[in-house]
């Protein structure tokens, strides 16, 4: 359901000169999505590129038994759709995992906004690798590093997202992202409650202590954060040139 036209809140689109922003807002419309929403799926031709504000968006692998296990997460730091630069297919299935709103442009209009805008095409890049890394880092991550140490990470993850410290998550819909037995998120749910980090109650998350709940975490969320967060600010001309012109 469209709901209005862009301002801000995406930060990928915020990081533009104000300039190049306004040369593609027209371009732009802004959607509501809601959880379980299907937003690219294997065989499809990429139609639009999105660009999460306050709704999150989990990469999904199913396997051939039928389970299936995030990852990757998409939210306002980046967008969804943008290997249509890249002339790479979608390889993997994007669902919406929390509600919220989303801008979206054709993907035409995104192929002519980032040959034209030198800072669109630095700041996709960067995101990019970003994102590689925090996949690298994930695939580590559920190795060595503790249930409970990844669903904090995933909770902060998800509030980071959605700019929200609040949103609907069922403990099952939990479990089939992380790939684990409901009753693991129960548990995992139920300790950093215990210590005050969150309140998760009748399908809902809310986050009472920041501080606490990171220090909950593995560090895997502040080195991912980091890496985004740096990324964010390649919009800068000498940024754009080291990306395009690595050594």
């Amino acid at each position: 359901m469209i709901s209005g036209v862009y301002h801000r809140g995406n930060r990928l689109l915020d990081a533009l000169p104000t300039d190049e922003r306004a040369a593609i807002v027209p371009a732009l419309e802004v959607v509501q999505v809601s959880s379980g929403d299907v937003i690219q799926q294997p065989g499809e031709v990429i139609a639009w590129v999105g660009f999460p504000i306050d709704s999150a968006l989990s990469v999904v692998v199913a396997m051939q038994n039928g389970q299936t296990c995030e990852v990757g997460t998409i939210g306002r730091e980046g967008a969804t759709g943008v290997e249509v630069a890249f002339g790479t297919p979608v390889l993997r299935t994007t669902v919406c995992q929390v509600a919220g709103t989303m801008a979206r442009m054709p993907a035409a209009a995104f192929l002519d906004a980032i040959r034209r805008s030198a800072h669109l095409d630095g700041v996709v890049r960067a995101t990019e690798r970003a994102r590689t890394f925090f996949i690298e880092q994930l695939s580590a991550c559920n190795a060595v590093h503790s249930l409970s140490q990844r669903f904090a990470r995933w909770m902060l993850t998800l509030s980071d997202c959605a700019n929200r410290e609040s949103y609907a998550l069922t403990h099952e819909h939990a479990s089939i992202l992380l790939g684990v037995r409901r009753a693991t998120i129960t548990n995992a749910a139920g300790e950093l409650q215990r210590l005050g980090a969150l309140d998760y109650r009748r399908g809902h998350v809310k986050i009472t202590d920041r501080p606490l709940l990171e220090s909950a975490a593995c560090s895997c969320y502040a080195e991912t954060k980091a890496v985004f967060d740096e990324a964010l600010h390649v919009w800068s001309g000498q940024a754009v040139s080291v990306l395009r012109h690595p050594r």
